[in-house]
């Protein structure tokens, strides 16, 4: 118990078994997907106070009514799928678990968008609208274990995102608890660009309201290349075949692909594209477009064979991973025109023994998920090591013309270098009109100081240490 007795009671009184603060609960709390190493203690307090299950969205009015009163930092979390850090805590605090907030799905055809509560599970929603005839129009490779709500905070993108854009062109409306405790609903462009990407920071995102598309098949082609210099060539050749998903891997990570499933791909550059068919003929003619457009930009065509059900791996990235006893990873959008050079100074980095792979989220943006692999129990010390290694290569992002994935704890202080100055001037000015007493996950978009230096920021604290350590 760290609370303050008085605070204790309070959340005790209000929520009843609902609240948790047992240590071991504490403790699971203390993560995202990503075990983070004992040294991050020194400047991160990630384990909470105590834990609130959320019922309903009373719920969270009330958490942040005793917060306020008690100056105790809120933070949600979903999912915690993301390695980010986004639901850690920095400073202590009490978590709450949306997981259980009451579930709402209605879709209304004639709008084509479905409204739904920040929980929900992609594949879930996937499914439920599949049964109607309807799809998603764009959705995260976490399809099984990422949420709504989640991935907006996030401001995420993934597959579909190249021909029907990301989350904040998807949303519509939102739903949102704000620091004060007000519940309002945006529909305005301006105010969900402040929320996407805001990490929660502004308010608890409860209900969102997204566009949905008619569910069309998808039709699959694959090719490689010899070099990551023809691979930007033939990706920048692809966009004109009105392309629903380009999901690219270096080599290393085909052979692990290779190794964990029956399939024999050539380890060479991968790239697997899917495109929306409604009919034989549209299917015959992307075919002969999509061969003629590889060959033409030095690609070499893989037989159909090779890539048979190969779309059911496109959501198991990590669970290639299911005998690795370590792993790290980051993520960083990059400009087509730079992701070749990118993509080569990772692999040397690590001396060609790292995974990539990739999708293409824009005619003009790639995104690169990469991580490194131990099989056996690495110390404490080689983990910090790796980790710092892993942020020393992210922050090279930036000299690409790239940014971090998102902010999160470990990249905030970034956000300016995703969204522009203007845009960062903007939600500190609201940031500050509805949340003054900085309860609302605090730590995340802008970088906070360290609680044992305080004259120094995080983000200027991990880039010493990642040129001292990584």
């Amino acid at each position: 118990m760290t609370l303050k007795t008085r605070a204790r009671s309070k959340f005790s009184r209000a929520f009843g078994n609902n609240f948790q603060d047992t240590l071991i609960i504490r403790l699971l709390y203390s993560r995202d997907i990503v075990a983070l190493p004992s040294i991050t203690k020194l400047v991160v307090s990630n384990i909470p106070d105590g834990v609130v299950l959320i019922k309903e969205i009373d719920d969270i009015v009330k958490v942040f009514q005793i917060a306020n009163d008690e100056k105790i930092p809120v933070i949600p979390r979903l999912g915690g799928t993301s390695g980010f850090g986004g639901c850690l805590p920095y400073k202590k605090g009490v978590v709450i678990d949306l997981k259980g907030l009451k579930q709402e799905f209605l879709i209304d055809p004639g709008d084509l968008s479905v409204t739904v509560s920040s929980p929900y599970v992609f594949s879930d929603l996937q499914r439920s609208l599949n049964m109607q005839g309807f799809s998603l129009c764009s959705y995260p490779s976490s399809l099984y274990s990422g949420t709504i709500g989640g991935w907006f905070a996030q401001d995420g993108s993934g597959i579909g995102a190249l021909k029907y854009g990301g989350s904040l062109d998807q949303v519509k409306e939102i739903e949102v608890v704000l620091p004060t405790g007000e519940i309002k609903n945006f529909s305005d462009e301006d105010k969900l660009s402040l929320f996407a990407g805001s990490q929660g920071t502004l308010g608890i995102i409860t209900k969102l309201k997204l566009s949905v598309k008619f569910n069309t098949p998808l039709s699959y082609k694959a090719c490689t290349y010899d070099s990551a210099k023809d691979l930007v060539v033939g990706l920048k050749s692809l966009n004109n075949l009105d392309i629903f998903s380009i999901w690219v891997m270096n080599p290393k990570q085909v052979a692990l692909l290779n190794s964990t499933s029956d399939y024999a791909l050539p380890e060479r550059y991968l790239v697997i594209v899917s495109k929306e068919v409604n009919y034989k003929e549209e299917e015959s003619e992307f075919y002969a477009n999509f061969n003629q457009t590889i060959r033409e930009n030095k690609g070499q065509i893989l037989d159909d064979r090779y890539i048979k059900d190969i779309w059911k791996h496109r959501f198991r990235t990590f669970s290639l991973l299911k005998n690795t006893k370590t792993f790290l990873f980051g993520e960083a959008i990059i400009p087509i025109d730079k992701s070749d050079q990118y993509i080569k100074k990772i692999e040397t980095f690590f001396n060609n023994q790292i995974q990539i792979e990739g999708t293409m989220i824009s005619p003009e943006k790639l995104s690169l998920l990469y991580f490194v692999k131990e099989k056996d129990e690495i110390s404490d010390i080689k983990t910090a090591m790796l980790f710092m290694k892993f942020y020393k290569i992210m922050k090279k992002v930036v000299k690409y013309k790239g940014h971090p994935y998102t902010t999160g704890l470990w990249f905030s202080g970034y956000y300016k270098h995703i969204y522009g100055n203007e845009q960062l001037l903007s939600y500190k000015a609201y940031k500050k009109s509805i949340d003054p007493k900085k309860i609302c996950n605090p730590g995340k978009v802008i970088s906070p100081r360290l609680k044992i230096f305080p004259l120094m920021k995080l983000k200027t604290a991990l880039k010493l240490a990642s040129e001292v350590i990584g």
